[in-house]
């Protein structure tokens, strides 16, 4: 089921797209006027279950959805909206506010617990640190992008050899453990310098800790 828009058309990097997820339209209604504005754009989908279950396919953005009248538990809704190849922020609303499901839901990851009907300035301050959240994601991923892009030119031996400098070895022991010379192996160092622009040992070993390359290469290269 696809969502309801409302708002201005997508596509600028600055307009945050907000899924209100209600089935009560009342509610549903107020929140897409509490929320509108220029630089937001705002889809309504009236059922918990159906968004949960495409979720994966909808738009990047954040969640204003109250939860608590699915089928599925809010426990199990904010998992799959925290899901890394999700990733939705989500502001959790609810009628009949309590005090324990509010510190559970921001225990959870929740942004806010907010009763209805919404306040206009939580819920504002609510989708700037959405903003914020997923102004970060977006940064993280393309930082893995240009990571993966370097490390990609590596040879395999090169990137051996970028595992044992990630553990601290020095040449001649990541020489003994390939069996090659230590000074094949200052070979392959000076190439991945070369090949990752790294204009340090620590710049390329930030590279690979970020790429996570530890213990994914030669088996030859695990702790003992």
């Amino acid at each position: 089921m696809s969502g309801m828009q409302a708002g201005p058309a997508t596509g600028l990097s600055d307009v945050l797209c907000v899924h209100v997820v209600d089935r009560d339209a009342d509610a549903a209604a107020h929140a897409m006027r509490t929320i509108a504005r220029h630089d937001v754009v705002v889809r309504l989908w009236p059922d918990v279950a159906a968004f949960v279950a495409c979720a994966h396919a909808v738009d990047s953005g954040c969640v204003v959805i109250d939860p608590y009248d699915a089928d599925i538990g809010v426990a199990a809704v904010q998992a799959r909206l925290a899901d890394p190849d999700i990733g939705l922020p989500s502001v959790i609303v609810t009628a009949t506010p309590q005090w324990q499901h509010g510190v559970d839901a921001m225990r959870r990851g929740a942004i806010d617990y907010l009763a209805k009907p919404l306040d206009a300035d939580r819920l504002h301050d609510a989708l700037l640190i959405a903003r914020q959240r997923l102004g970060k994601a977006r940064r993280r991923e393309a930082t893995m992008r240009r990571v993966h892009a370097a490390l990609h030119v590596l040879s395999n031996r090169e990137r051996e050899v970028l595992e044992g400098l990630t553990r601290g070895w020095s040449n001649k022991e990541i020489g003994r453990r390939l069996a090659i010379s230590a000074r094949t192996v200052e070979i392959h160092r000076a190439n991945v310098m070369a090949k990752l622009n790294a204009e340090s040992l620590s710049q390329a070993l930030r590279i690979a800790f970020i790429a996570q390359v530890c213990g994914t290469v030669n088996p030859a290269l695990h702790v003992d």
